[in-house]
């Protein structure tokens, strides 16, 4: 797609500014919205994406040169070389993992109102901050759901809810983790450290402990349902390693499960009570990332296909 046919497809003339693009687009995205993502109206959608990413952008660029026409793409003098096609998703994928998922663009309309979301890519797409995070956990949502609907036709009884939701939720956790690049994402959410990186975390305090001083060590005691719990020089157990970033709950977490991390965690500062009501210590977490083998991403695609033969198999 060119600037020229973008322009066509958002009904634009070139002399819109930043602002007018926008409303056009959102009333387009408004006006094609697909109830599935196998509509004629789901392509189109897409092709709106694509020409509005591409508008904005040269206009972007424009803008960034300070020209004296950098208000409008089309008077621009500058001279650029032509820009490959546009790719739907340019991010790194993982081949190995169990299946590919989709990349998911909230809508919204011209008045700024959220829609709904919409497909726009499919593939074993690494996430990257360019996807919001609160739509990589969607789309992994989506993906478990998918699975475990074909892994038991409908034809056969229903579960109760409760055992669905922890198939569900087991199998997202196991997917996230083929989806994240940990060195790649640490890169973006913490300060490298020579060899490793630094982490601001918190251990959320067990009811009736002594809270760590500042200062003082603290050492992995054990995972148990996706919480690494830590304890004390002395070996009692104060908590469980928690983040303000909840991004780094899928980065971190699963290193440790995955014995692919040596750490060292210092208690911060005093102890503050959360807007729950419950006590925590901020600690500076540092971490060293160990080399992933083939056999580690395999291991992990046995477990999901585990646990949908046991999901089909489910009060028989």
């Amino acid at each position: 797609m060119n600037k020229s046919q973008a322009r066509k497809i958002l009904g634009l003339d070139g002399s819109e500014d930043k602002r007018e693009i926008k409303k056009k687009y959102r009333k387009l995205m408004h006006e094609h919205h697909p109830d599935n993502s196998d509509s004629d109206d789901s392509k189109l959608a897409a092709k709106i994406n694509t020409a509005y990413e591409l508008i904005m952008k040269d206009y972007d660029d424009n803008a960034s040169n300070g020209g004296a026409n950098s208000q409008s793409p089309k008077r621009s003098n500058s001279r650029r070389t032509s820009r490959p096609k546009h790719k739907p998703w340019s991010a790194k994928e993982n081949k190995n993992a169990f299946c590919a998922r989709p990349i998911l663009h909230e809508v919204e309309d011209f008045e700024g109102n959220n829609l709904g979301t919409i497909e726009i890519a499919r593939g074993k797409y690494i996430w990257t901050k360019d996807e919001e995070f609160s739509m990589f956990l969607k789309s992994l949502y989506e993906t478990s759901k998918e699975l475990l609907d074909n892994a038991r036709p409908s034809l056969f009884f229903e579960l109760p809810e409760i055992i669905k939701q922890k198939y569900l939720a087991d199998i997202t956790y196991l997917l996230t983790g083929q989806f994240i690049d940990s060195t790649l994402t640490l890169n973006e959410l913490a300060l490298v450290d020579e060899d490793s990186y630094k982490v601001n975390a918190m251990v959320e305090l067990e009811s009736g402990v002594t809270p760590p001083k500042a200062g003082s060590v603290l050492y992995p005691a054990g995972i148990s349902n996706h919480r690494l719990y830590l304890r004390n020089k002395a070996g009692e157990i104060v908590g469980y390693l928690s983040f303000k970033d909840d991004r780094l709950y899928y980065v971190v977490i699963p290193l440790f499960e995955q014995k692919k991390a040596q750490v060292k965690m210092i208690v911060a500062d005093s102890v503050q009570r959360n807007r729950r009501g419950n006590k925590y210590a901020d600690i500076d977490l540092w971490i060293r990332v160990l080399p992933t083998e083939t056999s580690e991403i395999e291991s992990t695609n046995n477990q999901i296909r585990n646990l949908l033969e046991k999901y089909a198999h489910e009060g028989f």
